[in-house]
C-alpha cells in the first residue's frame, strides 16, 4: 500500500511511514524527515479518531524495528531517530483510558 506525496511535501525529504494503534488499526503516512514527532502524533491521532479507531488521548509514538521498540520524545526530529520509508511507527497511550 502506498501514498502520494502531498503537494505540501513536494520537493521535500519525505519518509513514508506505516502508523500502528494500540487496537492494531494501521495507515500509511507521508512526513517531512525533519518533522517533530508531536506534530507526527497530532496528525496520526487526528486520522484515526476522525475513523473511530482511537479515542482522543495523550499518544506517543515508537519506532519498532526488528522486533524492538524505541520511544520517540515529542521533542525530537523523526531525522533524530533514522526514520526510514515503510519504518513502523506504533501510537501508544501515554495515561491509561478509562470510560466516563
Amino acid at each position: 500500500m502506498s501514498t502520494t506525496v502531498p503537494e505540501d511535501h513536494q520537493g521535500h525529504d519525505v519518509v513514508e511511514v506505516v502508523v500502528r494503534t494500540p487496537a492494531g488499526a494501521s495507515q500509511p503516512f507521508t512526513f517531512d524527515r525533519d518533522e517533530l514527532a508531536a506534530n507526527a502524533v497530532a496528525t496520526s491521532i487526528d486520522y484515526f479518531v476522525k475513523k473511530h479507531e482511537i479515542e482522543p488521548g495523550d499518544y506517543a509514538l515508537e519506532l519498532v524495528r526488528e522486533g524492538h521498540a524505541t520511544p520517540i520524545p515529542d521533542t525530537a526530529r523523526l531525522s533524530d531517530f533514522d526514520i526510514r520509508d515503510k519504518d513502523q511507527l506504533h501510537l501508544i497511550a501515554e495515561r491509561p483510558q478509562v470510560d466516563g
